[in-house]
């Protein structure tokens, strides 16, 4: 069965979901590589068929769960190669999702980087205190009320 072919509901022999999970390895391998160049922008171009092949999978691996004697039908040799194309898939994908954490923890990196250093340009200028103490910022703001009356030459 061609994973084209896949009928809703439907399971696949353990060869068929093999090619599938052996194309999800091919590409989450060229994002690898691609996040390794720094062309993140490149996924696109197989973002629609690793969305198919997700999908598939997904499915697959729920209908396995709901009846796991199913797959006592298929030869041995073709669920063994299942097994090692899943192992395989699993390292692939935890490398995926490591390499795409460090890229996502540097992102945010960068851009509370930059937020900060806007704030801090944007900030009031520092005032002193009467005890010669750099005043907060905070101190610096206090508005004033609206209706409030100014006294010149006051005592209070």
């Amino acid at each position: 069965m061609n994973p084209e072919q896949v009928v809703a509901g439907k399971l696949m022999s353990p060869s068929a979901l093999c090619q599938v999970i052996l194309r999800l390895c091919e590409i989450l391998e060229l994002e690898n590589d691609l996040l390794d160049q720094n062309k993140p922008e490149s996924f696109s171009e197989s973002l629609s068929e690793k969305t198919r092949l997700v999908a598939i999978y997904n499915q697959q691996m729920t209908l396995i769960k709901q009846d796991p004697g199913k797959y006592r039908d298929f030869p041995k040799p073709d669920v063994e190669k299942l097994k090692q194309a899943s192992e395989a898939f699993y390292e692939i994908l935890d490398n995926h999702f490591r390499k795409l954490s460090t890229v996502k923890t540097v992102t945010e990196g960068i851009v509370k980087s930059v937020a900060d250093e806007v704030a801090k340009k944007k900030a009031p200028p520092a005032t002193y205190t009467a005890s010669a103490g750099v005043a907060s910022p905070r101190a610096n703001t206090k508005i004033q009320p609206a209706n409030a009356a100014i006294a010149i030459n006051q005592v209070v």
